[in-house]
């Protein structure tokens, strides 16, 4: 698999949380950092994540170079790397950045990098029951979305 996506259709998530159970579920992660979130902005549910960007402003933050994006455009942290000085968390335009208190380092969404290796769904996609996230491809997203103005992207 090439380049990897991730799209969610804010206006058919209806708030129900599953996808931020299911990530904590997958990463082990206890009370506090959530690398998925959904807020309300009444009348809509916005999910709150890493958009993976093609030039992370919490890359170009990091003083140590710990993140970094591999072959497939994921955006991931080498925990090893990270100092815990918070410089990417202000940096992160989406707020997708978090602090793990415990291991006193900067985590974030990495698309479930270990679940698509093993050509498996991320968690978030996988328990969302109104599918709302998509996930692939951007080509095969916006073709299988069908929407115009998205196709001109490609």
């Amino acid at each position: 698999m090439g380049s990897v996506s991730l799209i969610i259709l804010r206006n058919d998530c209806m708030g129900c949380h599953a996808c931020e159970i299911a990530c904590k579920q997958e990463h082990g992660l206890d009370v506090g950092p959530r690398l998925i979130r959904v807020i309300e902005k009444s009348p809509f549910y916005i999910p709150v994540y890493c958009h993976h960007c093609a030039r992370p402003p919490c890359k170009d933050a990091c003083p140590t170079d710990a993140i970094y994006r591999n072959e497939r455009g994921i955006v991931l942290i080498q925990g090893e790397l990270c100092i815990g000085c918070k410089a990417c968390i202000e940096a992160c335009p989406f707020g997708a950045m978090q602090y793990d208190d415990d291991r006193e380092i900067a985590i974030k969404c990495d698309l479930c990098n270990e679940r698509l290796e093993n050509d498996e769904e991320p968690a978030c996609s996988m328990a969302c029951p109104t599918r709302c996230i998509l996930w692939g491809d951007m080509k095969k997203i916006i073709k299988e979305m069908e929407v115009p103005h998205l196709r001109e992207c490609e």
